[in-house]
């Protein structure tokens, strides 16, 4: 079974996405422990981390990185949104 697109994103802190897919699920995904492969370096800056554009139905960063949607949604956590805003 595919996994759904990101429909939609952004950024929190430390380096976490909240991400809507396509199914109108929601989850927090972090990036954090990607930050030291050599592609994902650009964005331990967080103006580099905020600078990105939803493409083909994943997150793309205009330093080139990205991944998979797949990676999106399996390695992030389901969250409810009041959570994750705070409230």
């Amino acid at each position: 079974m595919q996994s759904p697109n990101v429909k939609e994103a952004k950024t929190l802190e430390n380096h976490k996405l909240l991400i809507k897919f396509m199914n109108d699920e929601e989850k927090v995904f972090n990036m954090e422990p990607y930050l030291h492969f050599p592609v994902f370096k650009p964005l331990q800056d967080m103006k580099e981390f905020n600078d990105f554009i939803i493409e083909d139905g994943t997150i793309e960063w205009k330093c080139g990185a990205d991944l998979s949607p797949d990676t999106f949604y399996i390695e992030s956590i389901p969250v409810k949104v009041n959570d994750a805003l705070g409230k």
